[in-house]
């Protein structure tokens, strides 16, 4: 087998169908935003054929700390891989895929590395430790469609919410049009100011998203005011719903984020999707709000990790002691 790694749409081979998380796809869309440099790392049998890949990205963000601007890698899941590659089989491949990736981005002088959303909590475990990564627990959310109607999954209460909010004049519905997208697009950028998780792309991502078959912007909207609204993308029979965010401190009786979160939910069942995945519920605390509010919508929990990796040594084996398993 044979590892390398693509920096250019222009130079991608045939890749392997999959996660939307590793699709040529999602790379080309990277490479058009502004502060996103992606890499593919592709693995070829001896034939030249793919058999797994997995794309990873390298972005900025600005910091209050003393380096202003740092740069940071992400990677969603653990790739994708042909469908006769068994379970053990994937993990060699995986092994290659990750120490290219980690070249790549060390390269890029990443401040730190966050690998999520992997299938199964333990998976790449060996792998990630020999790399030095360190896994903090997390929580992982995601509601089955295919069995139940998400309506029977709603309490008596939850209901109840969602129809007085539709009474007192709130819309839910897709984004139509740029302009719509910037005004959510400026209201996501308010709201992670002061967030830890406070990552947001630059407003291109969200221009490309609204033009992508698999991409849905839904706002939510009150006396022709955007006061909401949700990314959600499509991955095969899967969905995630990626960003979210609502005035609701402003419109506290309104509810906006119930409705926001509800109609993402409603119109994947109605896409015939089989799950919604919340990819940002976070840390497994007893008191998590946004845990606690997104299952209120009948989703079950489940536990796993993300794997981090810090560039400064003396940091990184710090939280390494800290977060040992």
């Amino acid at each position: 087998m044979n590892v390398s790694i693509v920096t250019s749409s222009s130079s991608l081979p045939q890749l392997v169908e999959g996660s939307f998380f590793h699709s040529e796809e999602l790379f080309r869309m990277m490479e058009l935003t502004p502060g996103m440099w992606p890499c593919m790392a592709v693995v070829c049998d001896d034939n030249g054929r793919v058999v797994s890949n997995m794309l990873a990205c390298v972005r900025r963000r600005k910091s209050i700390f003393p380096l202003y601007i740092l740069s940071q890698g992400r990677i969603y899941g653990e790739g994708n891989y042909r469908s006769e590659i068994t379970e053990p089989e994937k993990t060699p491949l995986f092994a290659l895929m990750l120490d290219a990736a980690m070249k790549f981005m060390r390269r890029k002088h990443c401040f730190y590395i966050e690998v999520s959303d992997t299938s199964r909590k333990m998976f790449g475990y060996r792998n990630f430790r020999r790399l030095n990564f360190f896994p903090i627990p997390w929580m992982q959310i995601h509601n089955s469609l295919h069995s139940k109607a998400p309506e029977e999954r709603l309490s008596d209460k939850t209901t109840h919410r969602i129809q007085r909010s539709y009474k007192d004049g709130i819309i839910t519905r897709e984004a139509t049009g740029t302009n719509e997208i910037h005004k959510l697009y400026r209201l996501f950028r308010a709201y992670f100011r002061f967030r830890k998780q406070r990552f947001i792309p630059d407003e291109k991502m969200f221009l490309l998203l609204g033009e992508s078959s698999n991409g849905h912007i839904y706002v939510t909207v009150y006396k022709d005011r955007i006061i909401g609204g949700s990314v959600v993308v499509d991955s095969q029979t899967d969905s995630m719903l990626w960003f979210d965010v609502s005035r609701k401190k402003s419109h506290p009786i309104l509810h906006p984020h119930l409705l926001t979160v509800w109609h993402a939910i409603k119109e994947t069942y109605q896409r015939g999707q089989d799950h919604i995945h919340f990819l940002n519920v976070g840390l497994p605390f007893r008191h998590n709000r946004y845990r606690d509010f997104i299952l209120r919508f009948g989703g079950k929990p489940v536990s796993s990790y993300r794997w981090f990796h810090f560039s400064f040594a003396p940091l990184n084996k710090l939280l390494s002691w800290i977060y040992r398993v």
